[in-house]
Order: C-alpha cells, then structure tokens, then sequence
C-alpha cells in the first residue's frame, strides 16, 4: 500500500499541467499594459453604472443657470407661442426657480 496525503488524489501522468511557451511581439506587450491601465478605471465605470442602474430615482442634478438666460428664453417662448402657453411656461419657470 502506498501513504496517501489527504486531499486531492493524485493526477496522472497525462491529466497534469504541461508548460506553455509562446512569445509576443513589442505591440502585444504594449497593448497589455495598456490594458492593465485601463483596468481599473473600466471596472470604476462598471461600478457607477450598476450604483446608477439600482439607485436610478435617488439621484439627485444641481443645475446652476444664469437669471439672464432664463428670461431671454422666457421672451422667446412669449415671442412664438400663444399667450395662454406663454403664461403656462413663465408660472412654470416661477415656479421651478421659486426660493423655498
């Protein structure tokens, strides 16, 4: 009888690991490094995906807008639509940009 480790049995001849030899060109080597740069900045963009994908409704945008730039849209909106919209549009835009 043969003493046996505990553990895995041991593999045959034919089933163990045989060495691998290749080679690369300088472009291979360069395009793997490049890789491995890139790689945690990819899994970054991975991680803010699926956290916008789960929380997609909690987030929050702070839009900062001149005052001027909202009152030239507001006359143009006043300018090429009826009045009635145009009061629609402006209680919205009061409404939207009131101070709490």
């Amino acid at each position: 009888m043969s003493a046996h480790n505990p553990g895995r049995p041991p593999k045959q001849a034919a089933q163990k690991r045989q060495q691998l030899h290749f080679s690369l060109y300088d472009e291979d080597i360069q395009r793997l490094e490049e890789l491995t740069d890139n790689r945690s900045e990819f899994i970054r963009q991975c991680i803010a995906k699926a956290w916008s994908e789960q929380h997609d409704g909690d987030q929050t945008l702070t839009l900062t807008v001149p005052k001027w730039l909202i009152r030239e849209v507001v006359c143009l909106i006043k300018q090429r639509t009826s009045p009635g919209q145009a009061a629609v549009v402006e209680a919205l835009v009061e409404e939207l940009f009131a101070t709490p």
